[in-house]
């Protein structure tokens, strides 16, 4: 009952927690997209856009939802009518079967919000890669996904065995590799990113080049700390 009401209250806001990135990419969109790409003033990348599409922006997720039918649930500040893009701000892709149409270290800036954990561990290391790949060198990777250390302390109770144990944080909200920042941190270096920022929400280094940060919703994730705010730097 718990997962059913969760999941109602997220749709809402045009997230599907059943959606897996095995959905196919739109051959259309990838297309549009090396010469929509060679056509900006630069390069902004935002993942798992959901109906917040946005104006001036390479939006990239697996369908399409209007934002107009998701309005009621936004604000101004975090989603002005000047931001509200269109079908045509779109690019259905899935990046770890195809990866990006776009030139090495072309990007200047990639943005998302709550979609890393929804990645398992293989696919997680995939997309930092082909990310790091397409950014600009000294760019930034601004990631923003639940913090596994802030929902382990505030709901489980590890005195009490297999029993105390939290779940809901996979169980509830489809989550399949919920990190914290020491993980994030050592996958980054991993994989080459010169340097890695965590900060808070709305305090990236490139907060100039992003729009207003919406997720966690306040009222699911209390915690100051109950995400991981991180500027990856190529």
């Amino acid at each position: 009952m718990l997962k059913k009401i969760i999941n109602a209250a997220l749709a809402k806001f045009g997230y599907n927690a059943s959606k897996r990135l095995s959905a196919s990419t739109n051959s259309n969109d990838f297309s549009r997209l090396s010469n929509d790409a060679s056509q900006l003033p630069a390069i902004k990348i935002h993942f798992g856009c959901g109906p917040r599409i946005l104006k001036g922006w390479i939006n990239i997720d697996l369908s399409f939802a209007s934002f107009e039918s998701y309005l009621q649930y936004y604000t101004d500040k975090h989603y002005p009518e000047a931001l509200r893009g269109s079908r045509n701000d779109l690019y259905i892709i899935n990046i770890l079967k195809d990866g990006l149409p776009l030139p090495n270290e072309s990007a200047d800036i990639i943005f998302h919000e709550d979609f890393f954990e929804h990645l398992n561990q293989k696919e997680q290391i995939i997309f930092l890669a082909e990310t790091m790949r397409v950014l600009k060198k000294g760019a930034v990777h601004r990631i923003n996904t639940p913090n596994l250390l802030a929902s382990m302390r505030d709901y489980s109770d590890f005195r009490k065995g297999k029993n105390g144990v939290f779940t809901g944080e996979w169980d509830n909200w489809d989550h399949y590799n919920v990190i914290s920042p020491a993980i994030l941190t050592e996958m980054a270096m991993m994989i080459g990113y010169s340097a890695i920022h965590f900060n808070s929400r709305d305090r990236s280094i490139a907060a100039n080049l992003l729009p207003s940060e919406y997720r966690p919703d306040e009222t699911i994730r209390l915690a100051p700390d109950s995400n991981v705010f991180a500027d990856l730097i190529k």
